[in-house]
């Protein structure tokens, strides 16, 4: 697993200031999460700690991405969060250019 930082930007939709953009490519069955900072914050613990369990996280690319989203979420602080998160998964399937 590989984890870009982004800059800190507005919550999406609210029409205030601007958002840093990225292209990466994508493989063929290349998994893209995305997710809000309420999975690696936590009170009383250091956030590098959080990113580093997230970047050592090991899911298998095979399966649905419902299954993915449930373990992913599951073994991060073991399904216990302070904060709202939202997490989004795609997927390039063969043939998408």
């Amino acid at each position: 697993m590989e984890v870009w930082w982004l800059p800190a930007a507005p919550p999406i939709g609210t029409g205030l200031g601007g958002y840093a953009s990225r292209t990466v490519r994508m493989d063929h069955g290349t998994t893209l999460l995305l997710s809000t900072d309420g999975l690696v914050e936590r009170r009383g613990t250091d956030i590098d700690v959080s990113v580093q369990a997230l970047e050592t996280l090991r899911l298998s690319a095979d399966g649905s991405l419902d299954d993915m989203l449930d373990t992913f979420l599951a073994r991060l602080a073991n399904g216990a969060y302070e904060d709202d998160v939202a997490v989004l998964a795609a997927r390039r399937r063969a043939g998408n250019e």
